[in-house]
């Protein structure tokens, strides 16, 4: 050892803080409300109908018609030929 140097006397600094953090959990409820809400909307909707209507004609009055017309037209060519013959 020396003799010489007489003991000095310790320098003290301030602490040095460490700190550790511990977390623990703790529950917080959270509430979210949900509502549900139902609405009826009316869409058109295109529904086709096709109706039927049987109508009946008379086939003999259609017929026996036209065929008079015919024959009185044929037969009044036919007399005129031979007069002028």
């Amino acid at each position: 050892m020396n003799h010489y140097c007489p003991p000095l006397c310790p320098i003290v600094c301030d602490p040095i803080q460490v700190v550790e953090d511990y977390y623990v959990p703790q529950i917080v409820p959270v509430i979210h409300p949900i509502e549900v809400i139902k609405k009826t909307h009316c869409v058109p909707v295109h529904h086709h109908l096709y109706p039927v209507v049987v109508k009946e004609e008379d086939p003999c009055y259609v017929s026996s018609h036209n065929s008079k017309k015919k024959s009185v037209k044929k037969s009044s060519k036919a007399r005129t030929t031979s007069r002028k013959r």
